[in-house]
């Protein structure tokens, strides 16, 4: 199955960089396409990490876009935000739901060009994690970002 899902990934990738309208668009997908396909290839192939949730949307002006995720306690996770060239700066802030008292309790926040959290479930829990662009480069409002969740694939060792 994540063959499949990485050969999808990739056949999409490859089909956008032959369209010679990528230099013309400014709302094009393809950039962040690639440097995703890049980064999984990296993450599964030279880390021997296991992807579970990869997600990509697009944030307008200061919008937020929030991502749900129940967490396992047998991982720790990395979660990883990329923006497309036209992101400077990006955050994502982490929550998670108390399983006791159903409220929402603060985890982590982070700021870069490329933030990365590792967190560390005690209990298996809801997650919410929160994007939001801090500063998009010079003349854009707008941008595409890719959201990774991932954790040390069991069914390759350590």
């Amino acid at each position: 199955m994540k063959i499949l899902k990485f050969s999808l990934l990739a056949a999409f990738a490859f089909l956008l960089m032959n369209f010679s309208s990528y230099s013309q668009s400014s709302t094009t997908m393809q950039d962040i396409l690639e440097t995703t396909t890049q980064k999984v290839v990296e993450l599964e192939e030279q880390r021997n990490q296991e992807i579970v949730n990869m997600t990509f949307d697009l944030i307008v002006n200061k919008g937020k876009k929030t991502i749900w995720r129940f967490l396992d306690p047998a991982f720790d996770y990395d979660a990883l935000i990329l923006g497309d060239r036209r992101v400077g700066k990006i955050k994502i802030t982490v929550n998670r739901k108390d399983n006791t008292t159903g409220e929402w309790i603060f985890v982590d926040e982070y700021s870069d060009d490329r933030p990365l959290i590792r967190l560390d479930p005690q209990e298996f829990e809801q997650y919410e994690f929160t994007i939001s662009v801090v500063e998009f480069r010079t003349g854009n409002s707008t941008g595409h970002f890719a959201f990774l969740l991932y954790h040390q694939n069991p069914e390759r060792g350590q």
